[in-house]
């Protein structure tokens, strides 16, 4: 248990978990992630481990992403997301959670 501080608590203070941040990703004819940009130098996609589509809120702000959980060289891993609205691509906080359910090599 916690024990309450006391202190006054605000949004000021907080910040969103897993807030996607835009990346340069280079992407084959077929959508599929072929290198990204991280930390400056681009690195090649090895493997892609998952990938999923999410079609929500039709009713308010559409939601249309196509994400990927990514292998780069060196074993770190990355979940990317392309919104399919605008073409943008983002990268967002989940590399430690995700476990393989099988490989597949990136083509393009």
């Amino acid at each position: 248990m916690v024990e309450n501080s006391r202190a006054a608590t605000g949004a000021g203070g907080l910040r969103r978990l897993n807030e996607p941040q835009p990346i340069t990703v280079d992407a084959g004819d077929n959508g599929l992630p072929r290198a990204m940009l991280w930390r400056g130098v681009y690195r090649p996609v090895r493997a892609i481990h998952d990938t999923w589509r999410i079609d929500d809120e039709w009713w308010r702000e559409e939601i249309a992403r196509r994400y990927f959980v990514v292998g780069l060289e060196g074993g770190r891993r990355l979940t990317l997301y392309r919104d399919l609205r605008t073409g943008a691509w983002y990268s967002q906080g989940y590399e430690d959670t995700w476990k393989a359910k099988g490989q597949r090599k990136a083509t393009g």
